[in-house]
Order: C-alpha cells, then structure tokens, then sequence
C-alpha cells in the first residue's frame, strides 16, 4: 500500500516529515486533513492503530484548546473525540500510516522507523541535521555468549509485563560508557550488555563518545552532539557504564549526559526512559559512580532500575579477546540487564502516567517551559 501522511502544509514538523519520506522514496498518498478530515470512524481507527488515547494526539498551539476547556481531567475519550472531528486542527500532525506501522511523527525523525528504505542523512528545514541509525541485526545466539549457561538463561514473559494493546515493538536500548581507551573495560563492558540484551530482544545501539566537544564549547548543532540528543530521543531506556576515575564518574561519561538537554520546551526528553547503571573499578569494588549516577537519572527523571553492577579488578575479568569470563560480577550484569529489559516492557504505555505530578497539572505549558529553563534563581 501507499504511505498515508496527514499533513498541513503550514507545519515545519509536517513539511520536514514529509520530505523525509520523499527522500526515502515512499509512493505517497498525501491527505491535507484540515481540508480533508478524518472521520470519527477512521480517527478511531488511527489511535487503534497507534495503541493511543484521544488525549496522546491533542494539539493545544493555535488551536480552541483552552476556548473549549479540553485541559479537563474529566473529560471522556468520546468527548475529546467530538472536539477533534469538529475541529480538526486539534489533531496533532503529522500522523504517517505504513505497511510497518503507523505514527504521530513528532518530532520529524520518527517516521524513519516506518519507511523500507529510510535516509540516513536529512537536513531540516531548520538546519538541523538528522542522522538516522537502522535497526542492527538482533540475532543473538548462546555461542555469542560463552559465559552464559544456556539452561539458566530464559526469555523475557512479554505478555506477564505489558497490557493487551501495547506496542510490541522490541525495546530501544541506548548505551553509554565513559572511557577513550583503546582498551576500555567500561566499552568492554558496554559491548557484553549489548550482547545480552539483543538475546532478551532489544534493539540496541552503543554511542561513541570519542570527538564528543565539552559541554558548551560549541553549539548543540555539532554532529556529535546531535548524533547522541537523536539516539536519546530514539531510546526508551538506557545504559551507563563508567571507570572510577578520582571517587568518581569519568569527565567522559559526565559530558555525554551533560549534553542530553534535561529540557526542551516544557518537555524533559528524559522523563519516563528506563536507566541501568554500571561501573568498573582498577582495584577494589566501590559504588561511588554507580551511586552519583542514579542521582543524575532520578534527576533526569528517569525510572532507574534497583539492580547495579560494580565489576572490581576489572581487567582480571576479560580474556584477550575482550570477553568477560564466568563468575558472578558477569551474573549480576546479566541480572541488570534482564531487570532493565522487564522494565521496559512495564512501561511500554505507561510511563506518562507513572511520572506525571499534580504540581505541573496545575501549571500551564508556558509556565513549565519557563521554570524549568530559568537561567537564574
């Protein structure tokens, strides 16, 4: 079938979606819903589609939002659903419906994990450069993990962890780690969570940091910035793994979290993602790092997992070829990442209710956005 967009023209996000998608090469059939609206019937059967509730593709920006009262809590889904049929310019757009599924596109990036063959490089029309990172092969087999004990190791109970309607896509993994050395044992170490958690199913992507600038020394437009701000707004949860390096975490891995923003707008990019943490030690085992780690994810305010792994006399635990032996320190890595990958799952859906407050119900977007960016105190 062709690709379905429902776009207006007179939104950057719709118009960069849609070059996405030409770029990509999809037969297109463009639909301009404010002219053509959807019907409740087919607008039903979108958030069927996208496993969503008529609040998740409310737009509030130059729409009757507020005229209408459609911030009320009590409001019913059919009543949202009046309000979006009588004025279409409440749907949030762009929404894309392909073969591989269907989308509220926002940002723009996100209509690549729909398309066959998307493009791997785009420029917006903004400037701002989008580099796209495929799906890896997740194919993971126990000879590609020799420590592993085939008869103890079991799949994840998807269907003991998410609801009935939930996405089944496989869970975006984004990892960490905090060390540029040739041999860096935290990469090392990064490399045998991803090798566990594509067996556990995820879709995982490791991030480079090597030519990653000091937070602040250049604009957020640098490609190694923007590269690592799209893998974060990509994931659904994440991994960090880091040396001790003076009682604490590596400058390393300080700069690529300093470098995810804490906040866009009224919106924390963060909020909600799941988060191991991890860290290796020279000598004897400490959890100074893994520690000022979880105090940085709950102030990103990220769902970060009871389990952790500190690995001491790190460099007794690998082989020549880079592989972590059998012992426990190994068991408890495989521990942390089966947790986080049943977390994951548990907030597939869930994590905007699960990190909502009271305190930011009653306050408007504009008000959030403002205290939330204060430069000063």
């Amino acid at each position: 079938m062709s690709t379905i967009i429902y776009h207006n023209p007179q939104c950057a996000t719709s118009r960069n979606t849609l070059a996405m998608l030409k770029a990509s090469g999809e037969s297109l059939e463009v639909i301009e819903y404010l002219s053509t609206p959807p019907s409740r019937v087919r607008l039903l059967e979108l958030l069927a589609l996208m496993s969503s509730r008529p609040r998740d593709i409310l737009r509030r920006k130059s729409t009757p939002y507020d005229e209408l009262g459609l911030d009320d809590p009590t409001l019913s889904d059919e009543q949202l659903i009046d309000a979006m049929v009588a004025h279409p310019i409440l749907i949030n757009r762009p929404i894309v419906v392909t073969d591989k599924g269907t989308l509220l596109c926002r940002p723009s990036e996100r209509v690549l994990e729909l398309v066959v063959d998307p493009v791997t490089t785009f420029t917006k029309e903004d400037g701002e450069v989008v580099h796209y990172h495929p799906p890896v092969d997740n194919a993971i087999s126990f000879s590609q993990l020799p420590s592993i004990d085939p008869q103890y190791l079991q799949p994840i109970d998807v269907e003991a962890l998410i609801g009935p309607d939930a996405a089944r896509h496989a869970p975006k993994i984004l990892i960490l780690y905090g060390s540029l050395r040739e041999r860096s044992y935290s990469r090392l170490v990064a490399e045998e969570a991803a090798r566990l958690l594509r067996w556990f199913g995820c879709e995982v992507q490791v991030y480079n940091p090597s030519g990653l600038p000091l937070p602040d020394d250049v604009e957020a437009s640098h490609p190694k910035v923007q590269e690592l701000r799209e893998l974060s707004a990509w994931s659904e949860g994440m991994v960090w793994v880091s040396p001790e390096r003076h009682g604490a975490m590596t400058g390393v891995m300080k700069a690529q979290i300093d470098w995810i923003p804490l906040a866009l707008g009224g919106v924390r990019p963060t909020q909600g993602k799941t988060l191991a943490v991890m860290q290796v030690c020279g000598g004897s085992q400490s959890f100074n790092v893994v520690n000022q780690l979880r105090v940085l994810g709950r102030w990103m305010r990220m769902v970060t997992i009871p389990n952790q792994s500190s690995v001491p006399k790190v460099y007794a635990e690998f082989d020549d070829d880079g592989r972590m032996k059998p012992s426990p320190l190994y068991s408890r890595i495989v521990d942390v990442c089966e947790e986080l990958v049943k977390f994951t799952w548990l907030m597939r859906g869930r994590s905007t209710y699960f990190t909502e407050r009271y305190s930011e119900r009653i306050e408007s977007a504009a008000a959030v956005s403002r205290r939330v960016n204060q430069t000063t105190l």
